[in-house]
């Protein structure tokens, strides 16, 4: 599989993501039309307990059925709060790059559920003791953390790539995930 064509994208996202991939101390949000073409960057600030970023609501207009992409520098699949402002701004599609994959969620035939509602089946998920009987037998596998910086990473990055998917499921979104081919490569400049 190529990396590049499995999510879709215009070649600019593409190139914008290449740069963000390998930040470890910065998360830096990029939003695009679906041709494209930029319309605003933002840089996360860390608040000690995670990098966030903050979308003004008065934006929300101007950024409604664009592409929302942007890194996390712990490799993991999205946040719970990444998934109600992709609802909130009525996203086309939210991309996340980490240093190993690469992650998007779309809404399905019905639209984004409400933030809520995302909340209510995440928080659901994230308690559910199968979630993490599945995590522990997919950590156990080598091949599954082998680009992981430890096992509590790998580990990690598996529960929330795994969240994401029960979620996408349960609410009918259009989840996927890739690992990237060129995850040992050097990052691009900025």
């Amino acid at each position: 599989m190529n990396r590049d064509t499995d999510f879709a994208v215009h070649p600019e996202i593409v190139r914008f993501e290449r740069k963000i991939r390998h930040l470890r101390d910065a998360e830096i949000t990029g939003i695009f039309s679906e041709e494209g073409d930029s319309i605003l960057t933002l840089h996360a600030v860390n608040t000690g307990s995670g990098f966030f970023t903050v979308i003004p609501e008065e934006l929300k207009q101007r950024i409604t059925d664009s592409i929302l992409t942007h890194n996390h520098p712990s490799d993991r699949s999205f946040t719970l709060r990444d998934l109600k402002e992709a609802s909130f701004f009525s996203l086309k599609e939210i991309r996340v790059v980490g240093r190993t994959s690469t992650y998007s969620m779309k809404p399905g035939a019905g639209g984004w559920p409400a933030p809520q509602v995302i909340a209510d089946c995440f928080n659901a998920i994230d308690v559910d003791p199968d979630l993490q009987a599945e995590v522990d037998y997919l950590s156990s596998s080598l091949e599954q953390c082998t680009d992981a910086e430890d096992i509590q990473s790998g580990s990690a990055r598996i529960r929330s790539d795994l969240l994401c998917k029960w979620l996408a499921e349960a609410l009918n979104l259009i989840y996927r995930s890739a690992a990237d081919r060129r995850s040992s490569q050097s990052p691009l400049p900025i």
